[in-house]
């Protein structure tokens, strides 16, 4: 035993770490993969079972979203909104924790790397394990791997499976001690207690026989390979492994008598890890607006670390973890739609992490990969070994600075003729949605937007509403204020409550209507980015205006107000005048003919379809147009000089090369192209980074902000010929220039 037990200490001869490396992946594969052995379909039968629960997880999911419904949910999802980043940053916290467990787990002599690499090794395995059909099989086998260019291997392995040891030990103990929290705190009945004195029970059973084994001289895996030997159950494959088995788990058992500060400290860093976890559940809970306390939050997230257990073998514990979260939450009391929030934003960061993970993975295996494809394929090598893409991997920052510039110059592009457009016919959206089918305006009034006059006589509504085939027709007034954000104006209506309820279908959903003074009622948006609330008030017009309601369905402006409090502001008299007469037909099939007879009835008067209002509002800008192609012209020049610089630069770099090509008979249209080549691949690849950032910035304003962006096919193909045509004429001074390089002088430049 006690030489089975001497790995901690003194580095492993080159042959057991080759053996262990051999027995780590044989043993991986053997597991996953290898059909030609004769339990192979059983193999394959434990890949299905990972895909079959992947698909029932898949589609428990979809029906627990549809089941309590979708508004329920993205409307608790909304109410997450920034605090987003504080899961992230709590899940990070926990990654911190038990990376610095697994390296406190590396014995001191041979832990050599930084807390940095062993955080990036924690996260790319940890991704394995997530995202892939295999589980922690080989998301261990990879942080095994990634580790051991700075650590023996068996050292590695050694280290791995005490510091998985120890955090399954504190898993249990915590699922144990939040399933007795849950006994004490709520009185439940026999169908719910049973359960939990099982898991209890259960939880227990296990600590008490992995501390027998730590604390005695007993090895059960060793015991149960000797079995399966007798037995005859694959024989062979663990008859020769059984050293391994035997040595890795006698220096785990030895970790805590020779290592005992550090066995604590371990335990301490995964119960810290756990207490995020809690924190995590409380801060989702207090984001929707309760107020839990810790106690709730412990048995919450125990009880779910229950059901990542059982449910293991499902990919990503997809479906499951939702539902059970749900599940719990119920139990407790909560709503079902509640715990479904708390395990998908949980969910999410995970993904977030995984994909961080993702990376990291990228970057540690890459480079050896791309290097091995290369050596096994002449064809590849060839590629690689091709005069531009040289020129572009001797330099990789410069490359990507190029890349990133004609990027930038594309999202300059599509996304502010995105925004602008996208901004201006939400808002003549909304105006189209007020319910009414015509606007009349008093004759001379220009533009929209919110700056008429106050020509239109209130009384116009009678006159228009005794019409036939009219509905309803009412004053209305709209002007644009100072915005509260310090910058930029807002739109407020003016508005009888009573008239303008009938004409748009508006209703009170908390709160009460407007009645006199200084009153004002805004839409549920509105309320969400403000985090407003009846009660509050508002600045409008340099004073302060009660928010007394919240209506629905949202159109026009987001902030309404009394119209005579509107026309006070406008030194017009109360009753008198207006901006605009709202009018809805009995039939919106027939407001043309409609519109006919209100024109011949007020021929002075403008009259505008709000059918027509998007496209009005997005031309109803002159400058817009001038301002557009004026940030196509700066895309544009900006393109052409990152790429002229880029290639100037290349061209210096590599006069010598130049001209070794052109004094071995490589023509001046030849050496042209080559740089125009460069050129090329770097606009295209700038183009697709440029369009990536552009939907990215798309996503981060619309989800954050009340703003639209509307990126259109047009402006895509005019982006795309900004970053080809910049780079191709930026590339053309260069390309000439190194065409008339002298051979003689090429070769004798410094």
């Amino acid at each position: 035993m006690s030489g089975a037990r001497a790995g901690w200490g003194a580095e492993p001869a080159p042959s057991e770490v080759e053996i262990d490396r051999e027995g780590l992946f044989d043993a991986e594969i053997h597991i996953t993969a290898d059909a030609g052995e004769p339990d192979g379909p059983r193999r394959g039968g434990l890949f299905y079972l990972h895909i079959l629960g992947f698909l029932f997880g898949a589609t428990l999911l979809v029906l627990l979203v549809r089941a309590v419904g979708v508004g329920l949910v993205f409307q608790a999802l909304a109410q997450i909104h920034y605090g987003f980043f504080l899961v992230l940053g709590l899940a990070g916290a926990r990654h911190s924790l038990r990376t610095l467990s697994m390296r406190m787990a590396v014995a001191r002599e041979h832990r050599r790397f930084s807390f940095w690499q062993a955080f990036t090794t924690r996260l790319a395995g940890e991704t394995i394990t997530f995202l892939t059909f295999t589980g922690p099989v080989l998301g261990e086998a990879t942080k095994a791997a990634l580790l051991r260019k700075r650590v023996p291997l068996a050292s590695a392995v050694q280290a791995l499976a005490v510091d998985n040891l120890l955090y399954n030990l504190s898993v249990a103990l915590f699922i144990s001690s939040g399933a007795l929290v849950m006994l004490s705190a709520y009185d439940l009945p026999l169908g719910a207690r049973l359960p939990l004195y099982g898991i209890a029970a259960g939880m227990a059973l296990v600590i008490a026989l992995v501390s027998a084994a730590v604390l005695t001289d007993v090895m059960p895996v060793t015991g149960v390979v000797d079995f399966l030997i007798r037995r005859g159950i694959k024989a062979n494959w663990f008859s020769k492994r059984r050293e391994n088995f035997h040595r890795v788990e006698g220096n785990v058992y030895d970790f805590y008598k020779k290592r005992p500060r550090t066995f604590f400290a371990m335990f301490a860093c995964d119960f810290a890890a756990h207490l995020t976890t809690v924190l995590e559940v409380a801060a989702i809970l207090w984001m929707l607006g309760f107020e839990p306390g810790l106690g709730v939050s412990y048995i919450i997230d125990s009880l779910t670390k229950v059901i990542n257990l059982v449910f293991s073998f499902v990919p990503a514990t997809i479906g499951v973890y939702e539902g059970g979260t749900g599940f719990i939450l119920h139990t407790l009391g909560y709503a079902v739609a509640t715990g479904l929030t708390i395990g998908i934003v949980r969910k999410a960061s995970m993904i977030v992490w995984a994909l961080v993970g993702l990376l990291m993975l990228v970057r540690h295996t890459a480079p050896a990969a791309l290097r091995r494809a290369v050596a096994g394929h002449p064809r590849l090598r060839g590629v690689m070994d091709n005069l531009v893409l040289s020129n572009m991997t001797h330099r990789p920052a410069r490359t990507f600075v190029s890349i990133l510039g004609v990027a930038i110059g594309v999202l300059l592009v599509a996304f502010t003729v995105g925004l602008a457009h996208g901004v201006l016919r939400e808002r003549g959206r909304r105006e189209s949605e007020v319910g009414a089918e015509i606007m009349l305006r008093a004759a001379g009034t220009v533009g929209l937007g919110g700056a008429q006059r106050f020509q239109m006589p209130t009384s116009r509504a009678a006159e228009v509403g005794r019409i036939p085939g009219v509905r309803v027709a009412v004053p209305h007034a709209q002007t644009t204020d100072k915005s509260d954000a310090g910058w930029g104006v807002r739109v407020v209506d003016g508005i009888d409550q009573e008239g303008y309820a009938r004409l748009a279908g508006l209703r009170i959903i908390e709160g009460r209507a407007l009645q006199s003074g200084d009153e004002a009622i805004i839409d549920p948006v509105w309320m969400g980015q403000r985090k407003a609330k009846v009660g509050d008030t508002v600045r409008v017009f340099d004073r302060d205006f009660r928010i007394v309601g919240v209506y629905e369905p949202p159109g026009g402006a987001r902030i309404k107000i009394p119209l005579s409090a509107m026309q006070e502001n406008a030194g017009v008299e109360p009753g008198t005048f207006c901006t605009s007469i709202l009018v809805s037909v009995n039939n919106p099939a027939e407001q043309d003919a409609v519109a006919e007879r209100i024109h011949a009835a007020f021929p002075e008067d403008q009259l505008i379809f709000t059918r027509d209002l998007p496209e009005m509002y997005a031309s109803s800008v002159p400058a817009l147009d001038v301002f557009i192609d004026v940030v196509v012209g700066v895309a544009a020049v900006i393109s052409m000089l990152v790429i002229l610089l880029a290639m100037y630069t290349t061209v210096t770099e590599r006069t010598r090369q130049i001209g070794v090509l052109k004094s071995l008979g490589m023509s001046n249209a030849g050496v042209a192209w080559v740089i125009e080549q460069e050129a090329l691949i770097v606009s295209v690849l700038g183009v697709l980074l440029g369009v990536v950032l552009t939907l990215a910035a798309r996503f981060v304003v619309m989800s954050t902000t009340s703003l639209t962006v509307d990126i259109e096919p047009k402006w895509m193909l005019v982006s795309l010929g900004i970053g080809l045509l910049g780079g191709t004429l930026g590339a053309l001074y260069p390309a000439l220039r190194a065409a008339r390089q002298d051979p003689v002088e090429a070769l004798s430049y410094e």
